[in-house]
């Protein structure tokens, strides 16, 4: 998104602005230099985890901003830093449909089965020979995105995959979604873009720690959290949650014409992620990979499931996609998948147990939480003989009894769950 001489220009101007003690009067016309520091600083730190001011410096200038916006409400821009804060919602999400229906993903599991799709993609295809490309399949809440002329104008839930919730307040909260970008240099008026909306692993461990200390329940997952998290009412507790993305599929582009780069014989799902990374958006191009073969696909599958938990963020599985966009028109779709794209899911770190005995911890503000005394059983390199019942309405709803076999689930360094 910037070159190195941009950077060092930006960081250089947020320097200057800090040092700046002059009559807030007299810095009216700093707002757009203010608007761009912030926003470099956003993208450094949400997208390319290289923080370049300190959270007191980064406070000191967003404040400036706001209060320069508060004195002068005429000169508030849409895609401003402050504008991503709005008021609560009174009602619920209304529906919206989407431009493009969102379909699931048909699942493999093994070598077999990616041999299999193999050979269906190359006879759809009617071609011998396929550029795959390799993402990793987070475990989060999905998300639709539409620009026009530039702008966010809408954020949605996928839904039932035709019509999904508006909730573009709420996805407005997530610093590393641009509420601009650089769309209209290559023609591009309207763009349609598909992502997941996730939890980094440490900031779950520490909202969770924070609820144990307030005697409240811990959340199961971070994809549960995530998906929860989306459709508060309050854009303000949303905000605080520090949500994350990760954008990986163009859905839509209008007008279609062969100056974009999302055009054109050659266009391609690879460049096309890092035409969106370029314009600062979150994309998985530093995990992403291509390949001419199957056979190297399937390998990398398995190295990549070893690393699995050294991702900051959970992931279920890998997204195994044909890289051009001309054979994927050409293979098409079925109506609930498209035939050129496949998940490989990874092992479920699940394990059965008995249940033998349920104690109750009693939480600082008198908040009591059942806990289920299991048989050890390894699950993830760990081994789990507690697993949180959360409250009594979890084991009235799982009809749990002493002596039962239960199904016990830990991703990661989630909290352990039946």
């Amino acid at each position: 998104m910037y070159t190195s001489d941009q950077e060092k220009h930006l960081f250089d101007q947020g320097k200057s602005l800090l040092e700046d003690t002059r009559p807030l009067e007299t810095q009216r016309q700093d707002m757009r230099k203010l608007r761009e520091v912030i926003n470099y600083a956003d993208w450094k730190y949400y997208v390319q985890s290289e923080p370049v001011f300190s959270d007191y410096e980064y406070d000191s200038l967003f404040r400036r901003l706001k209060d320069l916006e508060e004195a002068y409400p005429a000169e508030i821009t849409a895609d401003s830093p402050t504008q991503r804060v709005a008021k609560g919602l009174s009602e619920k999400f209304p529906p919206v449909a989407h431009l493009v229906p969102m379909l699931s993903l048909d699942n493999t599991y093994n070598a077999t089965d990616l041999r299999d799709w193999d050979r269906r993609c190359k006879e759809y295809a009617a071609t011998s020979e396929i550029e795959y490309c390799v993402e990793p399949k987070y475990d989060g809440a999905s998300i639709s995105l539409l620009y026009d002329d530039g702008k966010l104008v809408r954020g949605a839930t996928r839904g039932d995959g035709v019509t999904g919730e508006e909730i573009t307040t709420n996805i407005r909260q997530i610093k590393s979604i641009p509420l601009s970008a650089a769309f209209a240099k290559d023609g591009i008026e309207q763009i349609e873009i598909r992502g997941e909306v996730v939890i980094h692993k440490e900031v779950f461990a520490a909202f969770n720690e924070q609820r144990a200390k307030e005697g409240l329940s811990p959340l199961a997952n971070p994809r549960n959290a995530a998906s929860g998290t989306l459709r508060i009412l309050d854009p303000e507790e949303v905000r605080k949650r520090r949500l994350s993305a990760v954008l990986y599929h163009i859905s839509y582009v209008h007008p279609q014409n062969n100056s974009s780069p999302l055009s054109g014989e050659e266009a391609n799902h690879y460049d096309s992620l890092q035409y969106l990374y370029n314009l600062g958006f979150p994309t998985p191009v530093k995990e992403m990979k291509r390949f001419k073969t199957i056979d190297e696909v399937i390998e990398f599958c398995g190295t990549f499931e070893a690393r699995r938990d050294d991702l900051p963020y959970e992931v279920d599985g890998l997204v195994i996609k044909v890289n051009s966009f001309e054979l994927q028109d050409r293979m098409g779709m079925t109506s609930h998948h498209p035939r050129w794209a496949v998940a490989y899911k990874f092992k479920a770190r699940q394990a059965t147990s008995k249940l033998r005995r349920v104690e109750f911890q009693v939480g600082r503000t008198g908040t009591i939480t059942p806990v289920a005394k299991i048989d050890p059983v390894p699950i993830g390199g760990v081994t789990v003989t507690s697993v949180s019942l959360f409250n009594e309405d979890v084991v009235r709803e799982k009809d749990l009894h002493i002596g039962d076999t239960v199904l016990v689930e830990r991703a990661g360094d989630v909290i352990p769950y039946i």
